[in-house]
């Protein structure tokens, strides 16, 4: 067995959205390694593999291959190497919604990646700070670095990383309240991930796309996105992202007050959120199903569900999220208003519920 047409071989599955049989093609590569004491090769094996584990929501495996990848760049003192694997442990903190470790991963990285003049580094660093930034509850902190890394992936003429850059403006628009910039956004990365091929970005603008529609009301059509993008999610093996969609789709139906619907597919969310350990998607989850709960009349467990959002959202920092259970505690309880959203600076309305969660 040659490690090196084994790892190369992984890599084409990896580029062709097969994560599940790049991850086996890793294994053997990194074994191979291994086996002739090869650290460079070892190296490089393990900081792919924990990529393609992250990606599919395999974050304390992921975690586990970050550091090992670490310790091997430090003994080799491979610099760039050992920022990189410590970029991927922040951004799976970060999928798991500790962003503020992220964060400060993050700005750690950025720093090395400022004083080595690595341009490719510090857009990628710049879009994994703003994903951290949003969890925060700060989406237009988010926007301006998103809106500098897209700038500089334009200019490298990296037109995947420019794709990944719009999706991510799309979400933060979205959280902001600018629906109609989430729509065009996404809309020009759904474009270009379809024009190069690109799997997993084009489901992921799909999602996006059915989100910005659910927000302006167009239902129908939310839903058939969503579908696409599940489809693409299934065949690849994501579960982080479908998690994502299967709760834009429990929450359409939940506007639509088909209630039946709506517990199926946030139900099948929240086994994904519990698998990946994903500690907002939660929250997401206790903000909907509370909604289910009291369009059925069931008031007193709606409030239990949104107490059980509040303990998870304070105690990880969820601004915006803390920020919707506020508003719905609010309506339920006959409270005085909170006034979140504006000091948030977002655009965003209240108007009871069903309250269409951006």
């Amino acid at each position: 067995m040659d490690p090196v047409r084994v790892f190369e071989e992984a890599e084409r599955l990896r580029r062709r959205s097969d994560f599940q049989g790049a991850i086996k093609r890793y294994k053997v590569a990194l074994r191979g390694f291994k086996l002739e004491n090869d650290g460079e090769g070892e190296l490089h094996t393990l900081l792919a593999l924990s990529d393609t584990l992250r990606m599919v929501g395999r974050y304390r495996e992921a975690l586990e291959g970050y550091s090992e990848a670490e310790a091997i760049a430090y003994n080799l003192r491979d610099t760039r190497t050992r920022h990189d694997a410590l970029l991927g442990k922040g951004l799976s903190l970060r999928g798991m919604g500790k962003w503020e470790e992220a964060l400060r991963i993050f700005r750690k990285v950025k720093r090395y990646y400022t004083r080595s003049k690595d341009k490719e580094g510090i857009a990628f660093v710049l879009w994994a700070e703003a994903g951290a930034l949003r969890y925060g509850g700060r989406p237009r902190a988010s926007i301006r670095l998103l809106l500098k890394a897209l700038d500089m992936n334009r200019q490298r003429r990296d037109t995947a990383a420019v794709g990944y850059c719009l999706n991510a403006l799309g979400g933060a628009s979205r959280v902001a309240g600018d629906i109609e910039a989430s729509y065009r956004y996404y809309r020009k990365a759904n474009r270009i991930f379809t024009e190069i091929n690109d799997t997993f970005g084009r489901a992921y603008s799909y999602c996006g796309l059915g989100n910005a529609m659910r927000m302006k009301g167009h239902y129908k059509e939310a839903i058939e996105y969503f579908r696409k993008a599940i489809k693409l999610y299934r065949r690849i093996g994501d579960v982080v992202s479908s998690s994502y969609t299967l709760w834009s789709l429990g929450q359409t139906y939940i506007m639509l007050k088909r209630l039946v619907y709506a517990e199926r597919y946030l139900k099948e969310a929240l086994r994904f959120f519990k698998k990946t350990l994903d500690y907002r998607g939660k929250v997401y989850y206790w903000l909907s199903i509370a909604q289910v709960h009291f369009l059925k009349g069931q008031k007193s467990q709606a409030v239990r569900n949104l107490l059980k959002a509040v303990s998870i959202s304070e105690e990880y920092k969820f601004g915006l999220e803390l920020c919707h259970v506020k508003y719905m505690l609010h309506y339920l309880r006959e409270m005085d208003s909170p006034d979140c959203y504006r000091s948030l600076k977002v655009n965003l309305q209240f108007d009871g519920i069903p309250f269409n969660i951006p």
